[in-house]
């Protein structure tokens, strides 16, 4: 069948809860089409059922719409590992370039202000990729005398107790 038929084929209600059950239905439903077909269509538990649940998962638009349903679940699923990858290789960073000292090819300790800046970089970077909101939020700058440093440093506000209790 012509894809694009296929993406101008409508499924009825039930066929597309058919699908996301199929999909999302985890341990219970996922993949099992007859189980998936006797909670959305209300089989019979006749030997029937079996036969026509198949038919159903075997239509064109049905089996378009569950490949499309789960190359998306396979993208999201790769989009978060590679998320939770690059999270750890940052917070190795920021860890490893605070705190570590190091010396040139003579022995001569190096200046720890690049490595810091790198690990208020890769902090950054970090809080980029997983923001964290605050409600009220108030700024402070920090500059070095001879303006090579410079840090941004937000401090959350918190509510005092008796400001919450006000608002309920």
């Amino acid at each position: 069948m012509n894809e694009d038929l296929i993406q101008e084929m409508d499924l009825t209600a039930q066929e597309a809860a058919f699908c996301d059950l199929y999909v999302h239905g985890g341990i219970e439903f996922a993949g099992q089409t007859l189980k998936c077909y006797r909670e959305i269509y209300g089989g019979t538990e006749s030997v029937r059922d079996s036969m026509t649940a198949r038919n159903l998962l075997l239509r064109p638009h049905m089996m378009a719409r569950i490949k499309e349903m789960m190359s998306s679940e396979q993208y999201e699923m790769e989009a978060a590992a590679v998320k939770l990858q690059v999270a750890e290789t940052l917070k190795a960073v920021m860890t490893e370039a605070a705190t570590q000292n190091y010396t040139d090819r003579f022995g001569a300790p190096l200046s720890p202000a690049p490595l810091r800046a790198v690990s208020v970089n890769a902090a950054k970077a970090l809080m980029d990729l997983y923001p964290i909101k605050h409600a009220q939020e108030s700024k402070l700058r920090i500059e070095s005398n001879d303006g090579n440093i410079i840090f941004n440093v937000i401090v959350p506000q918190t509510t005092p107790a008796h400001a919450k209790e006000e608002d309920r």
